[in-house]
């Protein structure tokens, strides 16, 4: 059995190079007609810190322009602003893509498969709030299409993750079993996006280490990176930062039962 599960959920290619993807937005921020600001929220450089992305219904947070510091060794790094979704994309959301485009429900003709496959459109019930699963690269960039938003790159997932004093975790420098999804922490499947509440990271973004991987937009060799690690990994591979050595990978048609994403959107240069 744990031979089949270890098959099952390795979907990743490590590679031992580094490459690194910068995307600029094409579309104008338009508040009323994309999204709103959530009520209360405070403002930073004229933008609204938290927003209701209308489309979706996603919650998300402003990550300001400015230096952070990335990767192993902490290399200054300098991000326009954008705003990124503060959970995963979860099954909620996603069935409201699926019911107005028609695209493909989240299927995989695997024994592992079974409890997260949808049928006849709809998601497994009582997952409503937690992050789809069973979605590939394509998947991911349809439903950020339709939305109006895209996949983030790798820099500015970490940015997210990490906030911009180069910790190793979300919350911290050191691993905490108790704030996020991770194979030491025992649950061993998909939970809630807003179950670790305390594993948010500096901007406030949940499950950025664990529960699911997340598709990005960094591309290489026809793979795709992948960030923030899942509930089959340990507290390496739940990192806010890939090795010098190592990157996590996929092809794009890749779907596992603990791979999904969330998007992001790119702000105008004011």
């Amino acid at each position: 059995m744990k031979r089949n599960l270890v098959l099952a959920f390795s979907f990743l290619i490590l590679i031992p190079t580094v490459f690194n993807c910068r995307r600029t937005s094409d579309v104008s921020a338009r508040p009323g007609q994309l999204w709103k600001p959530k009520e209360g929220t405070s403002e930073t450089g004229g933008f609204p810190d938290e927003i209701i992305w209308l489309k979706d219904g996603a919650e998300m947070v402003l990550v300001a322009s400015g230096e952070f510091l990335y990767g192993e060794q902490k290399e200054p790094r300098t991000l326009a602003s954008f705003y990124m979704d503060k959970y995963p994309v979860t099954n909620e959301r996603y069935h409201k893509f699926i019911k107005a485009t028609g695209h493909r429900a989240p299927y995989l003709d695997e024994a592992v498969a079974r409890p997260f496959n949808w049928k006849r459109s709809k998601h497994p019930k009582g997952k409503e709030k937690c992050p789809v699963v069973l979605v590939d690269w394509y998947d991911a960039a349809a439903f950020c299409r339709w939305a109006g938003k895209t996949l983030p790159t790798e820099e500015q997932w970490e940015k997210t993750a990490r906030g911009t004093d180069g910790r190793a975790y979300p919350w911290g420098d050191e691993f905490d079993e108790k704030k996020c999804n991770s194979w030491l922490t025992g649950v061993e499947t998909i939970t809630p996006v807003d179950r670790f509440v305390s594993g948010a990271s500096p901007y406030g973004c949940l499950d950025m280490a664990g529960n699911v991987w997340e598709w990005t937009s960094t591309r290489k060799n026809g793979l795709y990176v992948l960030r923030g690690g899942s509930f089959f990994e340990g507290d390496v591979f739940v990192r806010c930062y890939t090795t010098d050595k190592f990157r996590p990978w996929a092809r794009p048609d890749s779907k596992k039962v603990n791979g999904g994403f969330r998007s992001c959107y790119i702000l105008p240069e004011r």
